[in-house]
């Protein structure tokens, strides 16, 4: 558990020209237990860190003792100094505890020694904060008509040419009246038996039954039909007579 007196006050401004600013705590976090992310002699734990300061705000501040090599944000310290870090959500406002890992040792001994940062907002580096901020975000949910007509156009691009492939794969597997298929490479071995296939044979085989028993159902059918077969096989027997006289002849004995 650390005290008081190993932390070193540091004072924080928002802008140079302000004439109040804040307080941070800081001091080397100084560990038995190895931990990749906390390099020993490196590593600077800083408490009391205000809502509005971000990553990339702090990162500019402490660059003014040496070379940065990456700040982490938590919303409330680690158990131990060893303990992995654990990066807290961006859009958690509370005041924070952070870790400042340094490119060289020689970096985090000047900043304890000198106790002094560079402001959180410059012209290069601005931090919004209050209605500054809220402008910005708000203007950020607005989409730019340019990029959202591109975005349109592309995906309905993407849509139409995805449309055209499933046509031309039903095409392929397309199934006539009688349902038969057009086999391709991807359709071969596939047996389409649909819904509509096997209802328009039903109706197919349904009207040739029809067509067969309404052919004799009246009288006037009947007699016909008996007329026509008694007149084809009168024909039929003349013409086999015929044929029996032909063979008749061509079989008669002639010596002369």
């Amino acid at each position: 558990m650390s005290s008081a007196d190993e932390f070193t006050a540091i004072d924080l401004k928002y802008k140079e020209s302000d004439t109040h600013c804040h307080q941070l705590f800081a001091k080397e976090n100084a560990s038995k237990a190895t931990c990749k992310q906390k390099p020993p002699g490196r590593t600077l734990y800083v408490l009391n860190v205000p809502p509005y300061a971000t990553e990339e705000a702090l990162q500019h501040a402490f660059s003014s003792a040496g070379e940065i090599e990456r700040v982490v944000l938590q919303e409330k310290p680690s158990s131990k100094e060893s303990a992995p870090i654990e990066r807290m959500d961006k859009d958690v406002f509370c005041f924070k505890v952070a870790y400042v890992v340094f490119a060289k040792p020689g970096a985090l001994r000047k900043l304890l020694k000198t106790k002094s940062i560079n402001p959180l907002h410059t012209e290069e580096k601005p931090l919004l904060t209050g209605v500054d901020k809220w402008t910005r975000a708000y203007q950020e949910r607005i989409p730019n008509p340019a990029a959202l007509q591109q975005e349109i156009d592309q995906y309905m691009e993407s849509y139409d040419r995805k449309i055209e492939e499933q046509k031309a794969a039903e095409s392929n597997n397309a199934v006539d009246e009688d349902g038969w298929v057009t086999v391709s490479k991807k359709s071969s071995g596939v047996f389409a038996q649909t819904q509509g296939v096997v209802k328009r044979l039903e109706k197919k085989l349904y009207e040739g039954q029809s067509e067969k028993e309404l052919k004799n159902f009246y009288t006037f059918q009947i007699r016909e039909s008996k007329k026509n077969d008694i007149i084809s096989l009168r024909k039929k027997y003349d013409r086999d007579l015929k044929k029996m006289e032909q063979i008749k002849k061509a079989k008669r004995f002639k010596p002369y």
